[in-house]
């Protein structure tokens, strides 16, 4: 019975002080992954748009930077893991667009002047049946059911020999 009177005693006394005053919450701490803009590439991270504001933020070891350029080229986000020390880390990009030469599309159009596609030893095009292969040896070689060569004016064929089947 004591007891009960007690704790009676402590909540009545505690009632008299008023309320507890409660901890103010600090500013609420971005999540540890999020994503943000690429503002620039430079050569010791990224500058990085984050809501309204800017931060520099470091690429991480297996993120090439040309991914990166790519992503801040087509408005595409990174994503950002934010450390125990508050520093930033780029650790990914979020490809929204299918890239030539990486994903399998219906259709890959590119506008140009000038197009130019550098191969060490051997650059091939293919379409089914048919290719043509460069080869850096010095050869040129076609493969179809059926090659047509035409010439508007003179169409001009020249070698130290040409064999005919």
């Amino acid at each position: 019975m004591k007891r009960a009177t007690n704790v009676r005693g402590i909540e009545a006394a505690s009632a008299k002080r008023g309320p507890r005053l409660q901890p103010v919450p600090g500013p609420a701490r971005r999540p540890a992954l999020f994503t943000a803009e690429v503002h620039a590439l430079r050569e010791d991270g990224v500058v990085l748009g984050i809501g309204s504001t800017t931060a520099p933020a470091k690429l991480d070891p297996s993120v090439h930077p040309t991914v990166i350029e790519g992503a801040r080229a087509r408005c595409e986000r990174v994503l950002v893991e934010e450390g125990a020390d508050g520093t930033l880390v780029v650790i990914g990009a979020l490809r929204t667009q299918p890239t030539p030469g990486v994903d399998a599309a219906e259709s890959y159009t590119i506008k140009a002047k000038r197009i130019a596609l550098d191969a060490g030893e051997e650059l091939s095009l293919s379409a089914q049946t048919a290719a043509v292969v460069l080869r850096a040896i010095g050869e040129v070689e076609t493969y179809a059911e059926r090659i047509l060569s035409r010439a508007e004016g003179v169409h001009k064929i020249v070698g130290r020999m040409l064999r005919l089947n």
